[in-house]
């Protein structure tokens, strides 16, 4: 057993010795919590080690990505760029990834372009992270086309920052909350233990009865799993990339709304219709009063309109991806106007466009391609998914293709704008991902259930009690 297992197995025993004694457990109660903390060791260790381990491989490719975007705005040579990063990481995981980067180099000396892509490739691999193609894409594109790329930098340098802050304070929240949640669950086991204490001094003695020492351990237990579920949580990847809708759904789904006919709809779902009038029916048969009518009316209504519900999932899920997927065509479209028109730019997007928006971007594009500066090419975009904020950028930016404040005051408040987006596309995807709202209502519930018990067992108890009394 090593050092930091003895100290952690040594801690739980305390707390569990602790509670136990202020509960007053009986030993066989005590060495069930006992045995059950000292299993949950490894667990929280092995979290501890992961959320550990996640910190610094984002704090890794965050450096890794700030370095070469710095290096390569004077380079515009990318292995040199990664002989300059390498210089920055003496030691660790990101150290070791670069000297097999270089290795690779080393073997494909003759042909270094492809050796370039194996390299970064590898490193994308190791750090499994959107952000980190886009940049290498950033680089090899700018590599392929030459020119200037300090404005492209600023757009990424931005984009960067404002990833790093919204990781950074996802993982603050995850801290805060297994905290918070933690202390509450303490919090409420001593309600509990004072409950006993108040009860103890009265004739409502219950302390030593087996159904309350039973759920005392059942709370203490839960105060164990309940921080290894937290801790959990903060052992996920920070480096999570959300999840996008694959292009044969997104067109699945784009046909489905453009043909949504309501009765052609409601007629494919006809035995829902009758399903639901033969359950009403019987609802009604069995039971016939108003409650239940009510009840019958809620199941018939839902029945026949089940296309429609489908059609609100359909339009919500569309309306969720998109404006998800905006915020990072955009960035494209950003990068691309640094030495593209506007046209020439939406054109260029289409290559790596989200799925969800392939399709849309095409369209836009022959319609510019047909009538260029054509204002309802850009004020039709996405028009049915589309976000007062999506609409003002449009607007942005076909005021950008007629010229208008051109390269200052537009293009800073659309990179401004965007950036937003892509922080809350962020947020809402990791906060997603973390999906469990549940650190308050858990202690809430088990300290409740056990205030509950202990409560029916008093009162069972004193009802004893005045039966014994009568029957003397």
């Amino acid at each position: 057993m090593t050092l930091e297992r003895k100290k952690y197995t040594l801690c739980v025993l305390l707390v569990a010795l602790v509670l136990g004694l202020l509960f007053e457990l009986k030993p066989l109660f005590l060495l069930v919590v006992a045995i059950v903390y000292i299993l949950c060791v490894p667990r929280l260790i092995s979290n501890r080690e992961k959320a550990m381990v996640e910190k610094q491989r984002f704090d890794d490719i965050n450096a890794y990505m700030s370095q070469m975007a710095q290096s390569f705005v004077y380079t515009q040579d990318v292995i040199q760029s990664l002989e300059e990063t390498a210089s920055c990481f003496s030691n660790g995981p990101m150290h070791n990834t670069l000297k097999e980067v270089f290795e690779i180099l080393e073997a494909g000396k003759w042909d270094i372009k492809r050796a370039e892509r194996d390299a970064l490739s590898y490193i994308e691999a190791q750090y499994d992270c959107d952000k980190l193609r886009n940049l290498h894409g950033f680089f090899l594109r700018v590599e392929e086309l030459g020119g200037k790329c300090q404005k492209e930098f600023q757009i990424v340098e931005s984009m960067r920052l404002a990833w790093q802050g919204v990781v950074e304070n996802i993982r603050m929240r995850r801290v805060l909350e297994r905290n918070i949640g933690v202390l509450i669950y303490v919090f409420f086991l001593m309600v509990c233990m004072l409950m006993l204490q108040i009860m103890k001094g009265s004739d409502l003695d219950i302390v030593s009865f087996v159904p309350t020492q039973l759920i005392s351990m059942l709370m203490m237990i839960g105060l164990a799993l309940y921080t290894v579920f937290m801790d959990k949580r903060l052992s996920r990847s920070l480096l999570e990339k959300s999840e996008v809708m694959s292009e044969e759904k997104s067109e699945e789904y784009f046909t489905y709304l453009e043909r949504y006919d309501a009765r052609i709809e409601r007629k494919k779902y006809t035995s829902f219709a009758i399903l639901s009038l033969v359950v009403a029916g019987l609802f009604l048969y069995i039971k016939p009063d108003a409650i239940m009518l009510a009840i019958s009316l809620c199941i018939v209504f839902a029945g026949c309109n089940v296309h429609t519900w489908i059609h609100i999932s359909v339009r919500s899920t569309m309306r969720a991806e998109i404006a998800k997927a905006f915020p990072k065509w955009l960035f494209d479209v950003m990068l691309l106007l640094q030495r593209e028109s506007v046209e020439g730019a939406i054109e260029k997007s289409i290559e790596t466009a989200p799925p969800v928006l392939k399709n849309e971007v095409h369209r836009i594009s022959e319609m510019l391609a047909m009538k260029p500066h054509a204002p309802e090419a850009y004020m039709s975009f996405l028009q049915e998914f589309s976000n007062p904020n999506s609409k003002e950028i449009m607007h942005k930016l076909y005021s950008l293709a007629i010229g208008v404040n051109r390269d200052s005051e537009v293009l800073d408040v659309v990179m401004e704008k965007n950036i937003k987006h892509l922080e809350k596309a962020e947020r809402d995807s990791m906060l997603f991902q973390d999906s469990v709202k549940s650190f308050t209502w858990i202690p809430f519930l088990c300290a409740g259930g056990g205030c509950i018990g202990y409560l029916v067992i008093a009162i069972i108890t004193s009802v004893d009690g005045i039966i014994h009394l009568i029957g003397r």
